[in-house]
């Protein structure tokens, strides 16, 4: 049996300091080590278009693996996070390279307006309440003709591998629902284009885990599971057969980006 957070991984992330950083480290780097999640990210990286010398910036960057990527890909770039966590992982993890970071409140960047020629954000405005004032500040960052993008899970296409029954469905349910904006993958075009975003352009890759480590780890099937189970008892059998079985889980990663006009 594997360990039951205290706080679910979802309410975590929208203060990972004062919640659960180990927890939400463990499912950084998971997310990064994932075959699907190093190819929507090597998607949404070529979508940035940098090119050698140009600055970029990454909004809620982690433990700053994307900020590494950006660099290689010839951009100076620079991590922001409001996690004093996160980091100091990002710092230590990335001395050797010419990453920068820096601690920010993604809805007052402290940028000068234009200042970037490419700026993203990844499974971030998921956490964050008023998205769309984080969207104006990545656009107002960015000079006319940059490139904006956002990366980011809808979880109305979260699905639970293995038989439909009423438990399933009531752990997706209750998953879901303890998102800040589980919808706002579909809203990103809206978003973007409310900032001054144009030319938008949208791509989707389904983001799946295999295995019940995987997916117990990104989805918290366990600690759902257990928690149903004070109210429907056979949310044990439920959760037994499920990691005894295929365990296989997955939710559509929309990217969506466009041009500042």
């Amino acid at each position: 049996m594997t360990d039951i957070p205290s706080v679910p991984l979802p309410i975590g992330f929208r203060d990972v300091d004062a919640t659960a950083p180990e927890a939400c480290v463990r499912c950084l780097d998971c997310l990064h080590q994932l075959p699907a999640g190093r190819a929507y990210k090597a998607r949404a990286l070529a979508a940035l278009q940098l090119v050698p010398g140009c600055a970029a910036l990454d909004v809620a960057c982690g433990l700053g693996d994307d900020v590494v990527l950006m660099v290689a890909a010839g951009a100076r770039a620079v991590g922001a996070d409001c996690s004093r966590t996160l980091l100091a992982a990002a710092q230590t993890r990335h001395s050797a390279t010419a990453a920068s970071f820096q601690l920010a409140d993604a809805k007052a960047l402290p940028f000068v307006s234009g200042s970037f020629d490419a700026v993203r954000i990844d499974r971030a405005l998921q956490h964050i309440a008023q998205p769309e004032l984080v969207v104006k500040e990545m656009a107002r960052v960015t000079r006319r003709g940059g490139v904006v993008l956002c990366a980011e899970p809808d979880w109305g296409t979260f699905l639970l591998g293995g038989t439909h029954s009423g438990v399933s469905e009531r752990i997706q349910h209750d998953w879901i629902r303890s998102f800040q904006n589980p919808w706002i993958g579909r809203a990103l075009p809206d978003l973007l284009s409310a900032a001054g975003v144009g030319e938008l352009q949208r791509e989707e890759i389904w983001l799946p885990t295999h295995g019940f480590a995987e997916s117990d780890l990104l989805f918290g099937i366990e600690d759902n599971a257990r928690k149903l189970a004070a109210e429907q008892p056979e949310a044990l059998d439920w959760l037994e057969h499920y990691r005894d079985g295929e365990a296989y889980a997955g939710v559509l990663m929309l990217i969506s980006w466009g041009r500042k006009l």
